[in-house]
């Protein structure tokens, strides 16, 4: 016979062991508690209500049969390879963002360029009610063409115009503007970068550029690099721009993810979070582009370079490099002087 009371007083403190544990996971998201911990309560609750969901059903059934030993360790095998296929899913899941974005702030860069001249601190608010930070280099108030750039996962405005004046690259971008504006969690900027905000700062940054009395609307260039390239190929998807450069772009972030940790297969297509669908949203492109990728690049697979340039709906100029690694792309011979001459075909400069 089975103790009616036994079951229902096991049971239900399962359940409330489960719920507490699951109502803090709450709390936690409703305050804001950093994703990580709360990734680790999440998985915790998970994992714990499995085990006692089949701890008790396993003590019911034992109760009213007598279960046979090869049942027990088949059952206890199978919690085995749920718990840690639970665990190894759910670190993917938590670190993922960690792996894809570097939340870069130099406050030295900022202030070092707060000194020279032509450096200008940028600072907007978007229709969307965010406050957009970066930086802008422009010599004078006449009106010109604007490149607007995106960076990869390990930049921030301040460095990347810093590391430009540094190097005397500003003649690769003749007679024009430059503006680069921050992710979200970047620079000044609050929040946490997330696909879908990068998009949506990428056209603010645009429909900010274009209200600028110096800014020639229609000789805008969108220049970008790894990560920042899905963000240069939706905006130029979404509004008139002259032209595209895209260095090691991405069909998508499956790709993306991959060149960094090669397992986003099958069924663990599901544990990515940035979809980056590049790959909607080139065919939409009809502006020149530039592409420049590198057959050794380590971090973003060539092919996957090839096919977004495949899809383009404009012309597209392929620059291949052939001993390059992902963070060497700017500095191979040929390139710079390769985006100069893109940069003045497109614009006339």
């Amino acid at each position: 016979m089975i103790d009616e009371k036994k079951v229902v007083k096991k049971y239900g403190i399962n359940m409330v062991l489960c719920a507490g544990i699951i109502g803090m996971s709450g709390l936690f998201i409703f305050y804001g508690m950093d994703s990580l911990v709360l990734g680790a309560i999440l998985i915790t609750a998970v994992v714990f209500l499995f085990n006692l969901l089949l701890l008790s059903l396993s003590s019911m059934l034992n109760s009213c049969f007598e279960i046979k030993e090869w049942l027990k360790k088949t059952g206890s095998t199978v919690l085995l390879v749920f718990n840690v296929l639970t665990a190894v899913c759910g670190l993917v899941y938590i670190v993922q963002d960690g792996m894809m974005f570097n939340n870069v702030h130099d406050e030295e860069s900022r202030i070092y360029l707060q000194s020279l001249e032509g450096y200008h601190e940028i600072a907007f608010t978007g229709e969307n009610g965010k406050t957009y930070h970066g930086m802008m280099y422009r010599e004078s108030d006449e009106i010109a063409p604007l490149v607007i750039y995106f960076g990869g996962n390990g930049e921030v405005s301040y460095r990347n115009l810093r590391n430009r004046g540094d190097k005397n690259d500003w003649q690769y971008y003749p007679g024009c503007h430059y503006l680069y504006i921050d992710y979200d969690g970047y620079g000044l900027n609050e929040g946490r970068p997330h696909y879908r905000n990068m998009y949506e700062m990428a056209l603010a940054a645009y429909d900010y550029a274009v209200t600028l009395p110096y800014v020639d609307n229609e000789r805008i260039v969108v220049m970008a690099f790894s990560l920042g390239t899905g963000n240069a190929i939706y905006l130029a998807a979404n509004r008139p721009v002259a032209g595209l450069i895209t260095a090691t772009p991405y069909a998508s972030g499956y790709d993306l993810y991959n060149g960094m940790l090669p397992i986003f297969y099958g069924p663990m297509r599901l544990l990515v979070k940035q979809k980056l669908p590049s790959s909607e949203y080139a065919p939409k492109v009809n502006c020149p582009v530039l592409v420049i990728a590198s057959k050794r690049d380590e971090a973003i697979p060539f092919a996957s370079s090839l096919r977004i340039a495949e899809l383009f709906g404009g012309d597209v100029d392929f620059m291949t490099l052939e001993n390059v690694s992902h963070n060497n792309t700017f500095k191979a011979e040929g390139v710079l002087e390769k985006i100069q001459s893109f940069i003045v075909g497109v614009t006339g400069k």
